[in-house]
């Protein structure tokens, strides 16, 4: 297989290089005459992939798909969960708990009777992991919506934003909002020379966020120049979406 991959690799690029079009007939002569008879190849290419397990991306949609198997067990919770005054959440949560807050009304949808449709959920929280799981159910309508795998999906986008404190739980003692305590007014105003000089924080406000945005900045540039540099070769690809205003 691998000596295969070899022949296909470097006439692809051959072709690329010459701009010409890709003829498959001479390519499977080619490997006929430089691996072994094209049955062969084709038989080893099968065993391959009934002997190696599923990749990485496979693998996590596969487990995504089994969670959402476990939407029995927290259908109980979600109206308590989803119409609690007790729940906030910070600019970076507000989305994953409007998504939230939408669930009591979707764990009443018969979605047998009326499909789910991708244009009656916030699509936004639901990750690259939990898309096969979510939006490409065979075992659904065309273009429908598994409604128990994205209830799962935004539960468990609900717990990563409570740990990172994007959205807390005013009453609780584990998963409060860590903003409530910072000090503010006269009582900042007391003790901000001290606490300023203990973070050896002696620029301006303004000055020190330009200096990190600047640093921040150069990262991120930095590293597109070296994914642009590894071409197909990088590991990793990254978007950067533009917002108004």
């Amino acid at each position: 297989m691998r000596a295969a991959y070899r022949l296909w690799s470097g006439q692809r690029d051959l072709v690329a290089e010459a701009g010409a079009d890709l003829d498959a007939a001479v390519m499977y002569r080619a490997l006929e005459e430089e691996v072994g008879p094209r049955a062969e190849v084709e038989a080893a290419a099968r065993l391959l992939d009934e002997l190696l397990p599923p990749g990485d991306d496979e693998a996590e949609a596969e487990m995504r798909r089994a969670l959402a198997g476990r939407y029995n067990t927290v259908r109980p919770f979600l109206s308590l969960l989803g119409e609690s005054s007790a729940l906030g959440a910070a600019s970076g949560g507000r989305r994953v708990l409007e998504a939230v807050k939408r669930l009591p009304a979707l764990a009443r949808r018969k979605v047998k009777a009326k499909p789910l449709l991708p244009r009656e959920i916030d699509q936004k929280p639901v990750p690259p992991a939990w898309k096969k799981a979510v939006f490409s159910n065979p075992e659904l309508p065309q273009g429908a919506v598994d409604r128990d795998a994205y209830v799962v999906c935004v539960l468990e986008q609900l717990y990563k934003a409570l740990g990172r404190r994007d959205v807390f739980a005013s009453l609780s003692v584990r998963w409060p909002n860590p903003r409530a305590r910072l000090l503010d007014g006269p009582q900042w105003e007391a003790v901000q020379a001290d606490v300023l000089h203990g973070l050896s924080l002696d620029q301006p406000v303004a000055e020190h966020l330009a200096e990190r945005v600047g640093a921040l900045d150069a990262a991120w540039r930095l590293m597109a120049e070296r994914l642009e540099e590894a071409g197909q070769d990088a590991k990793l690809s990254f978007e950067v979406q533009r917002t108004a205003g």
